[in-house]
């Protein structure tokens, strides 16, 4: 729930800083802040660029094509919408980044995540530098394309902004679907854009505030830095397949021990027969049971996976004494786990047959997964110079864990 609430909070965070920062500097004298107000123009440029780049180098599809259509959308202010709307061809260009702007993060928000020398994440990329190439010709062609219509969304406006019925009515729909792909599937990408498609509507529905744009435009760059340096932390330290800290993660954990802790190594027994008889996806199905479980019942303790089918939990503050009946808890639950392994050929095509028949549906056999646990503490193990004391520690667990081993598995051995 903490982090969820911290998901919501960021792109409100930003889009609020940007309008406090809007009123506290906008709205100065001239004469002080003309070079601020030419750094201002200059930071969304600054912000979205390095979002771009990050994006691109971390092979981010989607995220490099929302930064740079934003970079497109930000241009493109600068350069056509700072005379009045009601000109030409200010009239048009405006009414269709309104219409575009929502319905790209739609779009966005829709694609499938794919890498950026695929063509379908290079299409992502460049979309909407295509989509302003067409639109420029159009209207070197026909000047007069979207005149009529972008003169009556000016002049039929809602709720004291600029945007017209339509507009709102997008907006609307970005923001409700980027706000329940955020709650739902808690990925950074809709994060990021739940919170440009907030910030971009305050810009476009108050476009006539001073500096609005480059404000709400940093705020957007500003969160996309944030989303994605988080991102590329989490691919450094999260293991994929089970969503625990990796041995790196552990590293870094021991780096701020202090005082007493306790570390248990934890290895799935019989872990090759199972790859080698159900196949490669049981196991991995079976390594994110573990881990499941481990998360859910090591009362006190952070699991990370060590390698393979080896995993890792860290009790800090704690004694040996003090972690053995969690750990057979959670010897206990992994044991009482039902593994089941479903025949392929009977299984239902409908999902809600597959509910129907989910304890009766046909099944080629069941195992039960089992672990051995090694065990030691800082207070425990055998120290000695050569290694430094996290390392010490957690050689002893391991030791611990090869006599769990010797001892018929299924069990918990202490240093």
């Amino acid at each position: 729930m903490s982090s969820t609430i911290v998901r919501l909070i960021l792109p409100l965070a930003c889009a609020v800083t940007a309008l406090i920062l809007r009123y506290l500097v906008a709205d100065q004298s001239p004469n002080n802040t003309s070079q601020l107000e030419f750094l201002l123009l200059q930071l969304p440029y600054i912000l979205l660029a390095l979002a771009a780049l990050m994006a691109l180098l971390s092979n981010h599809a989607l995220e490099a094509g929302i930064t740079i259509s934003l970079l497109c959308a930000y241009w493109v202010i600068q350069s056509f919408l700072q005379s009045p709307l009601n000109s030409q061809p200010a009239s048009q260009i405006f009414y269709l980044l309104t219409l575009l702007s929502p319905a790209l993060m739609i779009t966005y928000a829709l694609l499938p995540q794919s890498s950026c020398l695929q063509l379908q994440g290079l299409l992502a990329v460049l979309l909407t530098p295509l989509i302003i190439l067409l639109i420029a010709a159009l209207l070197a062609i026909n000047q007069q394309l979207f005149l009529s219509a972008a003169t009556s969304a000016i002049n039929n406006t809602v709720a004291g902004s600029h945007l017209s019925t339509l507009s709102w009515l997008l907006y609307f729909v970005a923001i409700s679907l980027c706000l329940g792909l955020s709650l739902y599937q808690q990925q950074s990408l809709h994060n990021s854009l739940l919170g440009c498609s907030l910030m971009s509507l305050i810009t476009y529905g108050w476009i006539q505030l001073n500096s609005v744009s480059a404000f709400m435009f940093s705020g957007m760059g500003l969160l996309l830095c944030i989303n994605l340096t988080v991102s590329l932390l989490q691919i450094g330290y999260r293991d994929d397949l089970t969503q625990i800290g990796n041995r790196r993660a552990l590293q870094q954990t021991a780096k701020t021990l202090r005082g007493p802790y306790t570390v248990a190594m934890v290895d799935a027994d019989y872990f090759k027969k199972i790859n080698d008889q159900f196949g490669h996806d049981l196991g991995d199905q079976a390594l994110r049971v573990i881990a499941s479980l481990l998360k859910q019942t090591a009362e006190g303790g952070k699991p990370f996976r060590y390698g393979g089918e080896e995993f890792c939990l860290l009790f800090k503050g704690k004694t040996e004494q003090e972690v053995l009946d969690t750990l057979e808890a959670c010897r206990q639950a992994i044991a009482n786990y039902d593994m089941v392994v479903r025949d392929k050929k009977h299984r239902p095509t409908k999902s809600k047959q597959g509910e129907t028949r989910r304890g009766a549906s046909k099944r080629k056999s069941n195992f039960r997964l089992t672990v051995s646990i090694g065990v030691a503490s800082s207070d425990s193990a055998n120290l000695n110079g050569s290694l430094n004391p996290f390392e010490q520690v957690l050689k002893s667990a391991d030791q611990a864990l090869y006599r769990a081993k010797a001892s018929g598995r299924n069990c918990i051995q202490a240093a």
